[in-house]
């Protein structure tokens, strides 16, 4: 989904999206220590502390992007692709992104402009060449974006987070962090669905 092109905006949502899974991980694993040992790891009344807090939080979270890459390989193999991949096959649930005309349509303008592409995945030449089109927006499909990065991110964090509570909390934290990664999951699988829409439907509709 991340793709090396940007809208200068984007940057923010990139950041938020790599800081918000860090601070999350590490204030549960700072609150774990507390309830532990009794002691309090970080005092967030301490500027110079907390601003130190941020800086690690921000590397974590690259680390759990990271993780999050093999995680997303793993899931759209379960779905037979990613979403952009659906236009011209379906995933593994028979579903298309579009009808079969609206398919056709948009898929007979792409193989025009494009060719014939072997790895049938168009998503990345098409936003590529929007991105490039100063008529054309794309900040709307960069929103989409951010939040499948941000929520991936958190998917892998919630998941984490209910493998770490079973060691020092009860069930029942257990289970939360379980459900709040399951939702996390659901939201990513739809960002990630709504942006390849997104991404065919502006071509298709771009004069």
């Amino acid at each position: 989904m991340k793709n090396e092109i940007m809208k200068k905006e984007f940057s923010f949502y990139e950041f938020v999206g790599i800081l918000v899974p860090g601070v999350m991980i590490l204030f549960f694993g700072a609150i774990s220590y507390e309830n532990i040992t009794g002691k309090t790891l970080v005092d967030f009344s301490k500027f110079g502390e907390s601003l130190i807090f941020i800086i690690v939080a921000y590397g974590t979270g690259h680390i759990l992007h990271s993780i999050g890459n093999l995680y997303e390989s793993v899931f759209w193999k379960l779905f037979g692709g990613m979403p952009t991949q659906w236009l011209i096959k379906k995933n593994r649930f028979g579903k298309f992104l579009f009808s079969k005309t609206q398919t056709e349509a948009i898929l007979s303008k792409i193989k025009n402009h494009f060719g014939d592409s072997p790895e049938k995945d168009y998503g990345m030449n098409v936003y590529n060449w929007l991105s490039l089109k100063e008529e054309v927006t794309v900040k709307r499909i960069d929103v989409f974006n951010a939040n499948y990065f941000l929520l991936r991110g958190m998917t892998v964090t919630f998941y984490l987070l209910t493998i770490s509570s079973m060691f020092f909390f009860s069930w029942k934290v257990v289970l939360a962090a379980l459900v709040l990664g399951l939702l996390s999951n659901y939201r990513m699988y739809r960002f990630a669905k709504i942006h390849a829409i997104e991404i065919y439907r502006t071509y298709f509709n771009y004069e």
